[in-house]
């Protein structure tokens, strides 16, 4: 499941991440993301709490649609409970040119105002 939000006057879009991800799923929240990244935001955090899969057409979808969408972003915040995601997250640089900042699950709020902060 995903989980979308933003808010207006913020340059942030949160994702929650979790359980399995569908094909279906993915592209609603990608045209989300495009009409937002479009829109003058400029920062994601990625919230990953018990991530069990994704569809392999997903993936595609992801790799697909989500390239494009990467180069409009600056920031990124990963927070992760699961080591390997974690791990996996530090190959962004070759997908993105934006400063990428991992943190664990408990330091959620700290990767809420690395994320809003105006010094990357």
């Amino acid at each position: 499941m995903i989980t979308y939000a933003s808010e207006p006057e913020s340059p942030v879009i949160e994702l929650r991440v979790s359980g399995h991800i569908t094909e279906d799923e993915l592209a609603a929240n990608m045209d989300r993301m495009r009409t937002d990244l479009d829109g003058g935001k400029t920062r994601v955090i990625e919230i990953i709490e018990g991530f069990t899969g994704i569809e392999p057409a997903a993936l595609f979808a992801d790799i697909r649609l989500g390239l494009p969408l990467a180069r409009k972003v600056d920031r990124v915040a990963v927070v992760a409970d699961q080591a390997w995601i974690r791990g996996v997250s530090h190959l962004s640089p070759l997908f993105t040119g934006a400063k990428v900042k991992v943190f664990r699950d408990e330091q959620l709020a700290e990767a809420r105002s690395w994320i809003r902060a105006d010094e990357a």
